[in-house]
């Protein structure tokens, strides 16, 4: 054997020494291990990141907007139970009959002021008649026998109004005048 050659690269060792090298600018090729070959790789989204903050922020406005549909509604009911507690309350306040002159004897309407003056106070001339409402009122100038549904006085605690239409017509809520209430005030 050769001084010059090591016991230990044999037969072999010759033929790696005499491999041509690879040129410098080829990147020399990693050495693949087969363990990892067959294993799936994670993916990766690039896009995940963004999606989670739209979400995020989705949430949030979601959480914004029923706090103030929350808020809206509570005001609305608040709004509405007050107009109903109004319209409740003006309702006790609005009269339920409404107070119409007419000449006593001759049971024709006349204008209010008659009852109001001094003649319909003293004389007993004209006298105050009382429609509920849904009743019937006649005209300035018509008979009261056109309109019968009447009482000569109102029922204890009931509110009365003059200034009922000198057109007549069927008593409903409101349109009324002056109020006054209890007893009778025709004379």
């Amino acid at each position: 054997m050769d001084a010059d050659k090591d016991p230990a690269d044999g037969p072999a060792g010759d033929k790696a020494k005499d491999a041509p090298k690879p040129p410098p600018w080829q990147v020399p090729k990693p050495e693949l291990r087969p363990e990892l070959l067959n294993q799936p790789t994670p993916s990766v989204d690039p896009f995940a990141k963004e999606r989670e903050r739209q979400a995020h922020e989705m949430a949030t406005r979601k959480k914004r907007s029923q706090r103030r549909t929350v808020v809206v509604g509570l005001g609305v009911t608040a709004l509405l139970a007050g107009t109903i507690t109004a319209i409740v309350a003006s309702n006790e306040d609005e009269p339920e009959y409404a107070q119409v002159c007419f000449n006593d004897e001759t049971g024709e309407r006349v204008e209010d002021t008659q009852c109001n003056s001094s003649a319909g106070r003293s004389g007993a001339l004209y006298a105050w008649y009382f429609y509920s409402r849904g009743a019937s009122v006649p005209a300035v100038g018509q008979n009261r026998s056109t309109a019968p549904n009447f009482s000569r006085s109102v029922p204890s605690g009931a509110k009365a109004s003059t200034g009922y239409s000198t057109k007549g017509g069927t008593v409903s809520r409101g349109g009324f005048g002056s109020s006054s209430k209890g007893g009778s005030t025709g004379g």
